[in-house]
């Protein structure tokens, strides 16, 4: 198992968090507590960069969903971005993709977290 490692980008507006690794039962918490940490607000947008994540397992998907349901109570969001073609398929089968807001790249995901009005969710 890889260790999970992270990078935090502040942009006027949005956090992008790059997480790279595999997100399972052993490293779910891991990812939680940097959530968590690196968070500047409890209403702010927050894009997580999946890209060099291999793995997204049912910890690390409850770990999102409850990053997600946060936010929104808190007037922020959270979107996915750049997932890995298996984690996408993941997202779809468990239809986590109704739920959680997924973007092809991290600017697409930015860009919607900075407009207002934007849907919650978008179709993996």
């Amino acid at each position: 198992m890889r260790e999970l490692t992270f990078a935090t980008q502040r942009l006027p507006g949005v956090s992008v968090i790059s997480v790279a690794g595999e997100i399972d039962a052993a490293t779910a918490g891991q990812l939680d507590r940097y959530l968590q940490a690196s968070r500047r607000a409890p209403h702010e947008h927050l894009v997580i960069d999946l890209s060099d994540a291999q793995l997204l397992g049912s910890a690390g998907l409850r770990v999102l969903l409850n990053t997600h349901a946060f936010a929104r109570q808190h007037g922020g969001s959270l979107r996915l971005a750049a997932p890995h073609p298996k984690l996408a398929s993941m997202m779809r089968i468990t239809c986590a993709h109704t739920v959680l807001s997924v973007h092809d790249s991290v600017e697409q995901a930015v860009l919607a977290a900075l407009q207002p009005g934007e849907p919650a969710v978008a179709q993996v």
